[in-house]
């Protein structure tokens, strides 16, 4: 297959969904499992990256599931109940405004390609 731009605007595209979808999804898994999936996440980080590898993992983990990890440690500070409620409605915006920034991008792209 050879790579002309519509190939390549369907890749972006792709991959666009699946980083918007990956980062909804685990913040879906930090609302049902709350501090095990935290867990996971800190675990997965290095504090203070030393070599390339390490940095290059650090922009990895925090471009398809980090953004989880912030809405959970925005609203870490609330009892259970509230936290809950308030990621569900973090998770709600997140989902809304990931359905229209993918608009956006793949109609500014789509207009690229004609």
């Amino acid at each position: 297959m050879l790579l002309i731009l519509p190939t390549i605007i369907e890749f972006i595209k792709y991959l666009l969904i699946a980083i918007l979808l990956t980062q909804l999804g685990f913040g879906c898994l930090i609302l049902l499992f709350g501090k095990t999936m935290v867990n996971f996440y800190t675990i997965s980080i290095y504090e203070k990256p030393e070599s390339p590898f390490q940095r290059m993992s650090n922009v990895i983990q925090k471009t398809t599931i980090g953004f989880g990890y912030l809405l959970y440690s925005k609203v870490s500070t609330f009892n259970w109940l509230l936290r809950k409620v308030l990621l569900l409605g973090c998770l709600l915006v997140q989902a809304l405004l990931s359905i229209f920034l993918d608009e956006i991008i793949v109609g500014l792209l789509e207009g690229l390609s004609f």
